[in-house]
C-alpha cells in the first residue's frame, strides 16, 4: 500500500500536522486546547474488545482529577467534541465523559458485556429515546 504524502504546510507554532486518513491533519499542541482526539482509539478498541479503561477525568481547572475505571460502551460525536458513555447499570443513559477532559487513559483486563449483543437492548434503548 502507497503511503500517502503529507502536504507541504508550513510549521505554525503549536500545530503539528499528521497523515490523517482522508490526508494530512492539523491538530494544535498547546494543552489549552485539547480536543480529546488522542484518546479516540483507545476507547474504539476497548468498545471493541469488551474492555474497560482506567481513565483520569478532570472536569474542569478548577476540579480535582479523579480516577475512574468505566465500560466505553459507546461513543458520542457532537459540537463540543467526542465523549464516551459509561455502561448503566440499569436503564439506558449512563453517565458520559468528554475525552477532552481525560488526562490519562488505560486499558484494563477486565471485560464489560456489550449491550448491543441482545436485540432486547437495542429496542429498549429505541424506544425510550423517542419518549
Amino acid at each position: 500500500m502507497a503511503k500517502k504524502k503529507r502536504s507541504n504546510i508550513q510549521d505554525i507554532p503549536s500545530m503539528k500536522v499528521n497523515d490523517g486518513s482522508d490526508g494530512p491533519e492539523m491538530c494544535t499542541t498547546d494543552p489549552r486546547f485539547r480536543t480529546g482526539r488522542e484518546w479516540l482509539g483507545l476507547m474504539r478498541e476497548a468498545k471493541r474488545d469488551c474492555r474497560k479503561v482506567k481513565i483520569t477525568y478532570q472536569e474542569s481547572p478548577e476540579t480535582a482529577p479523579r480516577t475512574l475505571v468505566i465500560a466505553p460502551y459507546k461513543l458520542c460525536n457532537s459540537v463540543e467534541g467526542w465523549a464516551v458513555e459509561d455502561l448503566p447499570p440499569e436503564g439506558f443513559k449512563g453517565p458520559s465523559y468528554s475525552l477532552q477532559h481525560i488526562l490519562a487513559a488505560e486499558l484494563t483486563d477486565e471485560t464489560f458485556k456489550d449491550p448491543y449483543d441482545d436485540p432486547a437492548y437495542v429496542i429498549a434503548e429505541l424506544l425510550a429515546s423517542r419518549q
